[in-house]
């Protein structure tokens, strides 16, 4: 079969003639209704990866798709390097479509299946430089270059980088040679263009995906505008469906079928009247089904009203020797339906929900309450485990000088089990996730590297991976169990929020084998630092990407 697949492989060669690099100019995004600033607070820090200058780069490169790695999609198993592999260099740039399902006879992915794609550039770069992967698609950047993804640094001045996109996306791309400077990293004027952009179409078949919304407004022919595909804007009318709250408002409805993984919408009245959100980008949906009224979206299936949350107060731990407080967050509808739920076991319990809590908490309660309410996350149930004046051994490795260990056993062999008895959930690893920031941070992705037969998601806000025992012997390790990580920092404050340290677990794992927008995601919050209101600020994404609605 390997045979017969080398002597029918299709390759699409094409050459292109690299530009002389320029100047960045102004951060502009084609994602989205025109263009809009890609400008943010100044952050960032020295990359001590990258490429001294002297070491040779360019010449010619061809993208040759060996590697056994594989792709598990809904229904499609195809075993390849990525599916689609880039290789540019300085001079001459050639790109190769490796479609081992048409060959083989298998499906090609549809929109919603996700294909690897892997990026090379061969790029000379000096100290303190990287080369970053921009796109139109969100996952590439979405045109802003400031999100832009820093690519892994390899041997000989060659990057590369692992990106998941859907099937049958049509994007454009870049490479660009930035400062990894803290001051500059969101800076928009940071950066030198590496080679002509290039347009491309991710294998597979791309089927739009339909979205019904309701909406109450007062006004005469509202319209809805909606991202289509990356830099493709769409307007539909309304149609009226009935009349309103009060006399000279009605209830409207309108469909829309987009290539995105979400509907990215904004009503307007077709004279230059926006209804935003509050946060002034697009309003956004994974709902078949939503309705808006006031500002507030929420998906037409979801459960109303608020979740609530239970404490258990003295929970006792043989392995930790020490008792805590124990918060639990039901969502909507948990009292009313006999469905089960995925579970979530965050740190810093105390943290979590009341207002009272240290610098104004987490507000996860809120925050999953308006998340599920919108349609954007599946339901889950939160878990919040108190610390304890032991925190520092509890959340630390014992590669690190910490009793990590015991405080596992706690959690997998006393609480779990205990939630799992006394609650509807999918007791699964790959419905039960864990989550912390700082020190909790690091003991998440431990807890999950360690016991993946018990958590199958995890994600680390500004982990403390400025210890390093653990993070070596992760390096070290020869596994890469199926895990869903989300990693993030800020880049303010003296340490920069250890945002370089987040940089090597990012290319650590990157190596061995995730890949970003898939089953790993990375953020850098530009500006923010290492204290509870920027890890409020970011849970929102972190949810989505953990429990996305089934």
């Amino acid at each position: 079969m390997a045979s017969r697949a080398r002597a029918w492989r299709w390759r699409l060669r094409r050459s292109h003639e690299a530009r002389a690099p320029r100047a960045c100019p102004a951060g502009r995004s084609r994602f989205g209704v025109g263009e809009r600033p890609g400008v943010g607070p100044a952050g960032g820090h020295a990359h001590t990866g990258a490429v001294p200058r002297g070491v040779r780069a360019g010449g010619r490169a061809w993208g040759s798709e060996r590697a056994t790695r594989r792709f598990q999609g809904r229904g499609v198993r195809i075993r390849a390097g990525g599916l689609f592999s880039f290789v540019t260099g300085r001079g001459t740039g050639r790109s190769a479509f490796l479609l081992f399902g048409l060959l083989l006879g298998l499906p090609l992915p549809l929109w919603g299946e996700e294909v690897p794609v892997r990026f090379e550039h061969v790029q000379r770069t000096r100290w303190g430089e990287s080369v970053y992967l921009l796109g139109d698609a969100p996952q590439l950047g979405g045109g802003d270059l400031a999100r832009a993804r820093r690519m892994v640094p390899g041997a000989n001045g060659r990057w590369e980088l692992t990106v998941s996109l859907p099937a049958g996306l049509r994007y454009r791309h870049s490479f660009w040679v930035r400062s990894n400077d803290p001051d500059r990293l969101a800076d928009p004027s940071n950066g030198v263009l590496a080679g002509a952009e290039r347009s491309d179409v991710v294998p597979g078949a791309a089927v739009p995906r339909s979205h019904r919304l309701r909406y109450t407004s007062g006004w005469a022919a509202p319209r809805l505008r909606y991202l289509f595909a990356p830099g493709e804007a769409r307007d539909v009318f309304f149609r009226r469906i009935g009349p309103g709250r009060a006399p000279g408002e009605w209830r409207w409805e309108a469909e829309a079928s987009t290539l995105l993984g979400e509907l990215a919408f904004l009503p307007h009245d077709g004279t230059g009247s926006v209804d935003r959100p509050p946060d002034g980008g697009f309003y956004r949906t994974r709902a078949v089904s939503s309705e808006l009224e006031d500002g507030r979206l929420r998906a037409a299936s979801t459960a109303p009203g608020r979740g609530r949350v239970v404490r258990v107060d003295g929970w006792w731990s043989r392995h930790t020797g020490n008792a805590r407080s124990i918060f639990i967050y039901l969502p909507p509808g948990y009292d009313r339906d006999g469905r089960r739920y995925p579970v979530l076991y965050m740190h810093d319990g105390q943290n979590l929900f009341g207002p009272d809590a240290l610098f104004g908490g987490w507000r996860v309660g809120e925050t999953c309450d308006r998340l599920i309410a919108e349609g954007a996350i599946e339901p889950f149930i939160v878990v919040g485990v108190a610390n304890t004046p032991s925190r520092m051994q509890e959340y630390v490795p014992e590669a690190d000088g910490g009793e990590a260990s015991h405080y596992a056993r706690f959690l997998r062999e006393e609480l779990k089990p205990w939630i799992d008895r006394s609650l509807r959930t999918r007791p699964g690893a790959r419905d039960t996730g864990v989550c912390g920031s700082s020190l909790g941070g690091l003991v998440s992705l431990y807890l999950a590297w360690e016991h993946p037969d018990t958590f199958g998601r995890v994600a680390s806000l500004s982990g403390s991976f400025w210890l390093r025992g653990w993070v070596q012997a992760l390096e070290r390790s020869p596994a890469r169990p199926r895990l869903r990580i989300w990693l993030d920092s800020g880049s303010a404050g003296a340490s920069h929020d250890s945002l370089e340290d987040t940089f090597y677990v990012r290319d650590l794992l990157l190596r061995k084998g995730y890949v970003l927008a898939g089953s790993l995601e990375h953020e850098v919050d530009h500006g923010a630092g290492h204290s509870e209101p920027y890890w409020r600020a970011r849970l929102g994404r972190v949810f989505r990407f953990l429990f996305p609605p089934r």
